[in-house]
This record gives structure tokens, sequence and C-alpha cells, in this order.
């Protein structure tokens, strides 16, 4: 019993803590009615903020950025927040305010932030499609949430909320108010003057909760308005990179795993993320994340009646839904007469941003590799082994782009593969055996544009642009001008 004292004295204090510590205890929640003021220099803003399950006695700010003034009227449960007229030395652009409060029963009842900037909204409203190509840095953007990808189907939207994102805090200060979606992107962690680049997807919720529409958040450091941001081949106008690529570059192993860009099957609308790594050795996927920082993780399931429809496949963007070799990922009950994308006309489902649409068969006639393959088969494949990617020129080698070697996501399990033969074994398993391949979904039902290098058999190397795929396949898409 020799320690019993001390054992004794222990609980006791552990008592008299427990007891006096709970009036410090931070307890209730405060928070603002709007997480975000966008704001011109000079301007005055007024937000309400309210608490819940504790009495403010007081709340004051503790943190606000230099150059803005900050007043809080306690009575009215207002902040009003003044930003400086212009940005120097002594006053910043953005910054976060900290508001605090005290209970009635004493110490600190709770705290929240509030981000408030001289920000410039670009509204998107008026340039309806399934995903939004965004370039600007330290901008808000707004988009009609209440309408589907086509600008027209009304949508009977209550909420919106982030879907996965690749990226942690991409996505930033996501509201749905007077029936747009804002959200706001910030600066590049690497590079102050570039948008911090990646993808999202945000989805639309009815007044139950459920999922009714989703679109797809391109943050790239892309214009394809300037020069080099899209190539001519024919008739058609064609984005220099990849649906939801970050770069369009083989230069490095990052570069070429940037310029992947994201996956489809083929008529969905909702992409889904690439590997983790450019040669998909383990077939393991990019890191996904949900709004609070966690894992958001791809969900398969195999198409039957229930599953593989238009409506399943809507309400189930995370959701990969498998099929037999060379089949459709919809159900036959449900392909006859279903819409989704078209050879002629951008449609509902149609995956591109706004003026533009999946590139069909004819814009990739007569492409070929730009590169010269002859010579000493061990030499060329040695330079090719790691590249991933190709130039490939049209039928006059006039016109150039960069196409990469993405691989798949196969229609068996949505597991990533890179190779071209379903006969041999992946290239995680025998990776100087494997040749890697390019997939690209053309707007002809079942067809894609496709090149493969061998590294066993440089001579068997090709491109094809009408190869057969099933629909269950997920693979990358190039967008064309829709004019």
């Amino acid at each position: 019993m020799k320690g019993f004292p001390w054992l004794l004295c222990t609980m006791i204090a552990a008592a008299v803590c427990s007891v006096s510590c709970k009036k410090d205890k931070t307890s209730g929640s405060l928070w603002f009615e709007r997480p975000a003021l966008y704001m011109t220099g000079g301007q005055t803003e007024e937000v309400r903020y309210s608490g819940s399950e504790v009495d403010l006695a007081s709340t004051w700010v503790s943190a606000s950025p230099d150059g803005w003034t900050v007043t809080v009227d306690h009575a009215a449960r207002t902040l009003q927040v003044t930003a400086p007229d212009e940005v120097t030395d002594d006053a910043v652009a953005s910054g976060t305010v900290t508001l605090r409060a005290n209970s009635t029963g004493g110490g600190t009842a709770a705290m929240t932030t509030l981000f408030v900037g001289i920000v410039r909204t670009v509204d998107l409203s008026d340039q309806p499609a399934n995903s939004f190509l965004v370039r600007e840095k330290e901008a808000n953007y707004l988009f009609d949430a209440t309408r589907a990808g086509d600008g027209t189907t009304k949508l009977s939207t209550a909420s919106v909320a982030l879907i996965w994102q690749s990226r942690s805090s991409l996505i930033q200060y996501l509201t749905f108010e007077g029936g747009k979606a804002s959200f706001y992107i910030g600066a590049s962690d690497d590079d102050e003057h570039r948008i911090k680049d990646g993808n999202a997807l945000l989805g639309a919720y009815d007044a139950s909760g459920e999922l009714i529409w989703s679109w797809h958040i391109w943050a790239a450091d892309y214009d394809p308005a300037e020069e080099g941001g899209t190539v001519t081949f024919g008739d058609y106008r064609m984005m220099s990179r990849n649906l939801g690529a970050r770069a369009a570059s083989d230069a490095s192993a990052t570069d070429i795993l940037a310029s992947y860009g994201l996956y489809y099957q083929w008529g969905r609308k909702d992409p889904f993320i690439g590997p983790a790594v450019y040669n998909s050795a383990g077939s393991n996927s990019a890191t996904m994340y949900n709004a609070n920082g966690s894992g958001a993780y791809l969900k398969v399931v195999a198409s039957d009646a229930g599953t593989g429809t238009m409506a399943y496949a809507t309400a189930h963007p995370l959701t990969f839904i498998t099929a037999d070799k060379d089949a459709d990922w919809l159900d036959a009950s449900a392909a006859e007469g279903a819409v989704r994308w078209s050879a002629n006309e951008k449609t509902l489902y149609d995956p591109c941003p706004y003026g533009w649409r999946v590139a069909p068969v004819a814009a990739y006639e007569g492409l070929k590799i730009a590169d010269d393959l002859s010579g000493d088969n061990a030499t060329l494949a040695e330079l090719y082994r790691n590249k991933f990617a190709w130039t490939l020129t049209d039928a006059a080698a006039t016109v150039r782009s960069l196409f990469f070697g993405a691989g798949r996501r196969s229609y068996r399990d949505a597991s990533l593969q890179n190779y071209y033969d379903d006969s041999l074994p992946s290239r995680a398993v025998v990776p100087e055996m494997q040749p890697w391949v390019g997939y690209y979904w053309t707007a002809d039902a079942g067809s894609a544009f496709c090149f493969w290098f061998r590294v066993d058999d440089v001579a068997a190397s090709g491109v094809r642009n009408d190869r057969i795929m099933g629909r269950a396949n997920g693979m990358q898409v190039r967008c064309v001008a829709a004019d």
C-alpha cells in the first residue's frame, strides 16, 4: 500500500482540475453567415455572426489583416469590415479576421474566422457547361447551380458541396446563395503569380440531401485563347492539352503526370482521377480529398439494370461502373435512345467546358508520329522507355501536338493500367517487357484514338483513330471548339 497516498493525491488533483478546468474549457460554437467577404478597395461590408450552446457575454476581434478596419457590434451580432483603399506595404490585399467570444459562465466560449480580400469576382453563369476552366488566381468564382450543363435543364438545388478535390484546400469558402455557387481559389504555393492548380467536383443537392448534378472545376494556368493554346487538325481546333491536365510537357516525370488530365467512361460527364505516379506502377490512384481535408475514395459497382443508367451515373459521380470486355457501362435496358456524347454537337452530358465539346474521330484523321523511329531498336527503346509521350503531326506534317500515354482505367475493376495488349501482364509486373499506350475517347460511340509504343518491338508501335473500345473503360479526352 506504499503507493496509496500518491495515488490518492493524484485522484484528488484530477478531480479539482476537472471542476475548475470546466470553467475555462471551450464550449459552444460561433460562426459567420458567410465564410468570406470579397471586396473592392475602400469598400465597407457588414456580416452577421451567431453562436450556439453558449450565452455570448462579449465578442471581440483578436486578429485582422494589416490595413483593414474591423468593428464589432456585439448587441447586433454584426461585424463591419472596411478594406484599405489600396494595397501597400502596410495594407495587405487579403487575410483572416478572427472573432472570439466569452460566455457568461467565464472562459473563452468559442472562436471563428472570416476570410476578407480585395478580390475580383468572376461570374461564369453565362457559360453553362459540366466543367469550368478557371485560370485567375485569388478570385471568387460564381456559376448558376440551378441549371444543368446545357444551361436549360432546371435543377431543384437546395445546397452545394464539395465531392472531391485533387489537393487539399483547392476549393475554399464554397457557398450557395441566390441560385449561384460561389467558391474561391488562391495562388499556387510555389508561385504567387499563378493559380493553385488542380481538379475538383462540386455537387448540387436537393432539399432531401440527394445529389442531383455535379460540375468539374478545372483550375490551371492555361488559356486556350493564348498562343499555343490550341492546335488545328483538319477542320477542328483542338485544345493543346488533355481535359483536366495541369500541364502539357514531357520534360520530367512530374510534368508527364500533370499532363495526363482526367479519365472518363464513354458518355459520362464526370471525371475520375488518374494515377499517383506517371507509369501507373502499383496501379495506385492519386489522392483525393473531401472538404475536411480527409480522403475521398473511388467506388466500383458492376453494371446492371439498377446501376447501369444515366440517372445512377449522375447521382454517383465517384462510382466507376464496370462491365464485361468490349461492353458498355450503360445497361442494355437503359441504352436504347440514350443521348450521351455526339460527334456532331455538344450534348447535356458532354464533359468539356463552355464552347468546347469532345473531339470526334474525324479530328484525329491522318495523325502520325512525328518522331523518326527508324534505326536501332534497342537505342529507340531506351530513348522512349520512360517518356510516355509522343509528338504527333497531321498528314502534311505541318501541325504538331504532344499527346500522352496515360493508359486507362480498366472496364473490369477501374484499376489503372498502361499497356496495349490485354494478353500481356501489367507494366508494374514486367516493366521491361511492356509497351505504353495513350487512349483518347472520341465523341463517336465506342471509338477511340490511340497510339502505342512497344519497348520490346519499336517497329510495332503505331497510331489508330478508330480503335473500338468497351465504353466502360476510363480514358482521356481532348476537346475541340464547339463552333
